[in-house]
């Protein structure tokens, strides 16, 4: 993915997006509203697997923290249980260049 300009950091502060694989439990809530808060605006969210986009099988628990990414823009949902590695490319790679054409033409 590199040869594509995407690599991945250890520290949220050096990122342009998060990317969430798995539940979000009320464990985790903090942590991950910490990480989103860390990094730098304009914020890019994306929930990989059916686990991050619904609960998958955790579904219902009271368990999840679920809420707390209601709040959240999320950019990108790449399905799957787990998603094929890719998947997970060509979602990223499609939805970058349909930001980065729509930027050029001057929209937001």
């Amino acid at each position: 993915m590199g040869r594509f300009g995407i690599e991945f950091v250890a520290s949220s502060r050096h990122a342009d997006g998060i990317m969430l694989s798995g539940t979000t439990t009320r464990n985790m809530e903090q942590a991950l509203a910490a990480t989103y808060e860390a990094e730098p605006a304009p914020k890019l969210v994306v929930l990989f697997g059916a686990c991050a986009i619904s609960g998958g099988i955790f579904q219902g628990s009271d368990q999840l923290a679920r809420k707390y990414l209601e709040r959240l823009k999320i950019d990108l949902y790449i399905p799957g249980c787990p998603p094929h590695p890719l998947t997970f490319i060509y979602g990223l790679l499609t939805y970058l260049r349909k930001t980065h054409a729509g930027s050029k033409a001057g929209n937001p």
